[in-house]
């Protein structure tokens, strides 16, 4: 079956060059570069860890100085699946915040880093030896 796309039967009445003419963008959306801090309630201190030996790397006061540290890391040859970040709490409570590939994503972004793309010809590609 095959459709006129300029029938008026198919329009959305809500969607209308009126309504796109007064949509306002996100004053919250984060602006390119902008870093983020990353707060947890109770928390006094952050801490970068390896995991499973939980030999810690690094202390924080805030995640804003941890995500730097974190991509170096990974940067460094270490492998994700080992790092993982604590929230430490004022009675030496911890709190697990995220660990392996997600932490090193969410340090990059959160970093002021651009969204990770889809697009194949971006991404780094690692070869592989001997291959």
């Amino acid at each position: 079956m095959t459709t006129n796309i300029d029938d008026d039967d198919l329009e959305i009445a809500e969607l209308t060059d009126e309504f796109w003419a007064r949509a306002v963008p996100n004053p919250y959306a984060r602006k390119p570069g902008e870093k983020t801090e990353i707060c947890l309630d109770g928390a006094v201190e952050y801490q970068l860890r390896l995991i499973p030996s939980t030999r810690v790397i690094g202390r924080f006061t805030s995640t804003l100085d941890a995500w730097p540290a974190i991509i170096a890391a990974a940067e460094s040859g270490r492998s994700p699946r080992t790092l993982s970040l604590d929230a430490i709490g004022s009675a030496g409570q911890r709190w697990h915040m995220a660990a392996g590939p997600f932490l090193i994503a969410f340090a990059r972004l959160n970093n002021g880093e651009p969204w990770p793309s889809g697009d194949p010809a971006i991404r780094p590609t690692r070869s592989r030896a001997g291959a």
